[in-house]
């Protein structure tokens, strides 16, 4: 296998406005439902509030220098909604406006290419409290905020998601572990549904402004392999797959949800309401497909977990990191193999995420030692490379994560950066995977 990475290939890092930002209440920003969540007593880890998070709206500066002094040729970063438009539609929120203005310029200036993710699930509340997105005027909501985006930012980003795993919709509104904290299933799919039509709306808008760049949706695959060949177990991962990510594909590539989804989700109770126009909405031509992909998910009828995402003893599968996630980088090449194969997607792609998360980092002696993680980002590429050999279109790797953000209801008690940060003082230090993924940038190969 060839070791070396095609020219053009882009190497970059990632991160989400409500993890590393901070200032939550300053410069006129409104609250979002993770502030509300994360400020409710119970919600999240050691009832810690993402208020601060890792002060990047102060620090932007430092933390874009330090991309440029580890070579991280693309960054991609979300924009906050409530942040821009404090109450989610109507009065924009000029300073809001001018902290992205110099983020992106700043990034530009540093020869780092900004690619932003307009949602990545902080909703203003003001929009929550009119019903959030199971409520069918969000896609109005989310037009009107895509348009100013694309107005304010689009001559200079040459890349942009409308969602990021919009799955989370449904952790949100239909399990109650993500803001805000409802559960109810058959608002749970309305809001997946909905979003693909707000994310149809974006697109639109995209074109409507005439921006030069690339416009694209994120999607979480962790693919479901039973554990055994019963029927039991391979009913549990269809079942689950069309649950996730199957749901957005089929609605973007395959015309619309399946017959046997439809059908099952109709008996559960949770069949979102479709409008007149709606798929045709979802289908709305994309320029790229971005996967984020951390690992499988091996089910067992016998063993089923529904918070798969959980370490748990009785989890099927093997090879384990000691954050209790298999390590199977065979699954970046099979998300991509899927999405050509099943899907008939011949878009490029791009993995938009991948990373693992640890308990117990330290830095000693300047550094941090953390040598499980390279092992894991190494084989990953690995896969990539294995994925290109084979013809298929991936023009592009982000590692999760830049920094040691706020890690949503897990709080701070998981740290997926490649840079430690200090969770007193705030202090960056690179952790020796940033020095080792520097190298293999330099050299765009392992």
């Amino acid at each position: 296998m060839n070791s070396r990475f095609p020219d053009g290939f882009v190497f970059g890092t990632a991160t989400s406005a409500y993890q590393i930002e901070g200032a939550w209440n300053e410069d006129g920003k409104g609250p979002s439902i993770w502030d509300t969540f994360s400020q409710t007593p119970g919600r999240v880890h050691d009832d810690v509030p993402g208020d601060v998070a890792v002060d990047h709206y102060h620090r932007w500066r430092d933390d874009v220098a330090l991309m440029r002094e580890l070579g991280i040729p693309a960054y991609r970063f979300s924009l906050s909604w409530p942040r821009l438009l404090p109450d989610g539609t109507g009065r924009v929120n000029e300073k809001g406006v001018a902290f992205y203005d110099r983020l992106i310029d700043e990034l530009l200036a540093s020869g780092i290419e900004p690619n932003v993710t307009l949602y990545h699930w902080d909703l203003p509340q003001a929009l929550e409290d009119r019903g959030g997105w199971p409520e069918p005027d969000v896609a109005d909501w989310f037009a009107e905020y895509a348009a100013l985006a694309f107005e304010r930012f689009g001559d200079r980003v040459p890349r942009w998601s409308t969602l990021n795993e919009p799955i989370a919709l449904w952790v949100g509104y239909g399990l109650g572990v993500f803001a805000p904290g409802r559960r109810d299933p058959l608002a749970g799919k309305q809001a997946m549904h909905n979003a693909l039509v707000a994310h149809g709306r974006a697109v639109r808008e995209f074109r409507a402004a005439g921006s030069p760049g690339e416009i694209g949706i994120v999607l979480d695959i962790w693919q479901r392999h039973p554990a055994t060949d019963s029927e039991a177990d391979r009913a549990i991962a269809r079942r689950d797959e069309e649950d996730g990510f199957r749901f957005f594909l089929d609605a973007l590539f395959a015309g619309g949800y399946g017959a046997a989804m439809r059908e099952r989700l109709a008996a559960e109770g949770s069949m979102p309401v479709i409008r007149d126009g709606d798929l045709e909405l979802a289908r709305e031509p994309i320029d790229y497909l971005g996967l984020n992909v951390y690992s499988r998910v091996v089910v067992s009828a016998e063993h089923y977990n529904p918070r798969w995402w959980e370490a748990s003893d009785a989890h099927p599968g093997g090879n384990f990191l000691a954050n209790g996630m298999e390590f199977y980088p065979e699954a970046l090449y099979d998300a991509t193999r899927m999405v050509r194969e099943e899907y008939g997607v011949r878009l490029p792609l791009y993995v938009t995420e991948n990373g693992m998360s640890t308990v117990d980092e330290r830095v000693v002696d300047g550094r941090v030692r953390d040598e499980e993680r390279i092992r894991y980002v190494r084989g990953f590429l690995e896969q990539a490379l294995r994925a290109i050999d084979d013809g298929v279109d991936l023009r592009g790797y982000y590692v999760w994560s830049l920094l040691d953000n706020y890690e949503w209801a897990a709080g701070f008690s998981q740290r997926f950066g490649i840079v430690h940060v200090d969770p007193v003082t705030l202090e960056r230090t690179p952790k020796d995977s940033a020095l080792w993924y520097r190298d293999v940038i330099a050299r765009r190969g392992l």
